[in-house]
């Protein structure tokens, strides 16, 4: 018989084989940007664009770097993981209907918060004060060195055909990490295109400390926006009509 932890552990195998085969096609432009980054030592804040889960498998599957990805906390627990992902994926994304939507669900759910934990994902606990807890784990990754991963859309709030309007909560570590370190923490635009199944890598954007913080959140939303925008558009322009 296969233990509990021993069949997490053949989930999590047998997914991240069915992810590379599916996602073996998807091209990636700035390798050389990203080695040149990671050379530097210095830890990155990875943004991404959504896409539903495409965007979220394809960059952990396609990206060599290791990153800890922000993930809804009812993702990583068991008693809530069944229900978000009925209303998020089966019913959202595949269109199911109860009890077909339900059912599966429930089987994804038990994989999804054993892989969850086997990728090291940080809980979001977003509108709570435990988003503290969520800041707190993310900044001791950076400080020892890591990189975190964020997809911050709200498809609810739409600012243009490709991207939801970002919550800016994940900008608090560019500030928490300067305080402990004295160092500018540089955010990492990442675009994904489900269309070109491609994604491109853009050029850092680095926290700047002199301006008032407010005002600096509102411009490294604008300038994470308008890159990952701008690189969707390219790889579209780049690989629409290639093979």
């Amino acid at each position: 018989m296969i233990g509990g932890r021993s069949l997490g552990r053949l989930a999590i195998h047998i997914l991240y084989r069915v992810f590379k085969q599916v996602l073996l096609q998807i091209r990636i432009r700035g390798w050389g940007r990203l080695a040149r980054l990671a050379a530097s030592g210095e830890p990155l804040i990875f943004v991404s664009n959504h896409i539903g889960s495409f965007g979220p498998v394809s960059v952990l599957s396609s990206l060599p770097a290791k990153l800890y990805p922000w993930v809804a906390h009812e993702v990583t627990e068991m008693k809530k993981v069944a229900r978000h992902l009925q209303l998020e994926f089966t019913e959202l994304e595949l269109k199911l209907r109860p009890p077909l939507s339900v059912w599966l669900a429930r089987v994804i759910g038990r994989i999804c918060v054993a892989l969850m934990r086997n990728i090291e994902a940080i809980p979001v606990y977003s509108g709570s004060r435990r988003i503290r807890s969520t800041l707190q784990r993310s900044l001791e990754l950076l400080l020892s060195g890591k990189n975190i991963l964020v997809f911050p859309e709200d498809k609810e709030r739409p600012i243009n055909e490709v991207l939801g309007d970002f919550n800016t909560g994940f900008l608090a570590m560019a500030r928490l990490y300067y305080q402990k370190t004295r160092k500018l923490i540089r955010f990492l635009p990442v675009a994904v295109n489900e269309k070109v199944k491609a994604i491109k890598i853009g050029n850092p954007i680095r926290f700047d400390v002199r301006l008032p913080f407010l005002q600096e959140k509102l411009r490294l939303k604008q300038k994470l926006e308008e890159a990952i925008y701008s690189q969707y558009y390219s790889l579209q322009a780049e690989l629409a009509e290639s093979p």
